[in-house]
């Protein structure tokens, strides 16, 4: 009989008088007027093949459903035409607003989630897009939650399953990760290098400023012994001596000592 009505969990149908929406009906035995009211069928009315059960139109689905759509195609900032696999997970929460405030809901829905997903993949290069697919559904659900909410939607998730590339964007951005991990490769050496050149620099400047330290204290301590002037002579004597060695170390070498050579090394009592 058509005005009574068994509507089963997880659905809810709408009642109308003359065109014109009376009341929703939820879960349970619903009863309308005869002759004066009838449940609306959203397939015959609406043309909603996707939400039925039975291909009852009466019943409308208020759990969540699920948009598996077929990959389509977009183009990143950097013009990488890639095809991406979106995924949408929502519910109707106001059966009133999805039936009656919008003309088709599920294209409507559909391409209100394709739209967003065009511009935030446009406004990412290949490499970001890659890298930030959980920010990117996220942003998604943000971006439309609030404008399909006054169609009684609400928007559980958008999820980016897959993103494919031809093989030539995909041979393009290996050479180009290549060729960073090149570039880092020798950034880093050559900071490796600078490094190291500042180091053993730094090692030679407090070498010789230990060894002039220490040979401070030498001198202050034989002039405390012998006198300035015989500290000196004996410091020229010292370097006058390392002089000479130095020289005949070196391979094939002739030294000559100069006639007044024990004069130089003569210290004064």
């Amino acid at each position: 009989m058509d005005f009574i009505h068994i509507v089963p969990q997880g659905y809810e149908s709408i009642v109308v008088m003359f065109g014109k929406p009376v009341r929703k009906c939820k879960s349970g035995l619903n009863f309308c007027i005869p002759f004066l009211q009838k449940f609306y069928n959203v397939i015959d009315e609406r043309n909603w093949t996707e939400t039925r059960k039975d291909d009852d139109g009466t019943l409308i689905e208020i759990t969540e459903q699920i948009f598996d759509y077929i990959k389509r195609p977009f183009i990143t900032s950097d013009g990488v035409n890639v095809t991406v696999d979106v995924v949408a997970y929502w519910r109707i929460t106001d059966v009133m607003k999805a039936v009656f405030s919008v003309d088709e809901l599920h294209k409507s829905l559909e391409e209100k989630i394709l739209t967003e997903v065009r511009t935030l993949v446009g406004e990412r290069t290949m490499q970001q897009l890659l890298s930030d697919r959980a920010n990117l559904s996220q942003g998604i659900v943000t971006k439309i939650a609030g404008e399909v909410a006054k169609w009684g939607i609400g928007i559980t998730s958008v999820d980016i399953q897959t993103i494919l590339m031809s093989k030539e964007a995909q041979a393009a951005m290996l050479q180009e990760m290549e060729a960073e991990r090149r570039a880092r490769a020798i950034r880093l050496e050559t900071q490796g290098k600078a490094e190291a050149i500042q180091m053993e620099a730094e090692a030679q400047r407090k070498a010789l400023q230990i060894k002039a330290e220490a040979q401070k204290a030498y001198l202050a301590e034989l002039a405390s012994l012998i006198g300035a002037e015989g500290a000196l002579q004996v410091l020229l004597s010292q370097q006058a001596l390392d002089g000479y060695k130095t020289i005949s170390e070196a391979e094939d070498s002739t030294v000559y000592l100069p006639s007044n050579m024990m004069s130089v090394l003569s210290v004064n009592d």
